[in-house]
């Protein structure tokens, strides 16, 4: 672990970082709730869009966290398989939720913390790209 601090400067941080640390505790707490409400915003986008547009994908309901959790239980196929096909077809890039152990393999992890206009453009393509995958899917039985 500690390898991997290094590897990454993480365990060195640079000249401004103690300045860039103070300021943010300091000046920090209005942009901050902005951004909370930034997030809260995309999650609530993102939900009404998934129920709407693509219900085969349940977004997990969470509190903390720009990322979203979502089972695909009803979409043909794994995550993984579903990740490189959203790739190829969309340019998409989520995360197949398996690199992250457990019962991930039916899961995709979505980052919402982004400018609304780019939620809504990888959102377009998440459907898609799923909606491509299903045929595609029926296509290889």
């Amino acid at each position: 672990m500690v390898r991997g601090l290094h590897a990454d400067e993480l365990a060195e941080p640079g000249a401004f970082a103690v300045d860039a640390v103070v300021a943010a505790f300091d000046r920090g707490e209005a942009w901050l709730e902005e951004l909370r409400v930034h997030l809260w915003d995309n999650k609530q986008y993102a939900a009404e869009f998934l129920e709407r547009e693509l219900p085969a994908l349940k977004m997990i309901p969470s509190k903390a966290t720009y990322l979203l959790w979502l089972d695909c239980h009803g979409v043909i196929g794994d995550a993984t398989e579903l990740c490189r096909f959203l790739r190829r077809k969309t340019g998409l890039y989520l995360s197949p939720g398996g690199q992250y152990r457990g019962n991930g393999g039916r899961f995709l992890r979505m980052n919402i913390a982004c400018p609304r206009s780019r939620l809504e453009d990888g959102l377009k393509r998440l459907q898609e790209g799923v909606e491509a995958y299903q045929e595609w899917s029926v296509r290889q039985c």
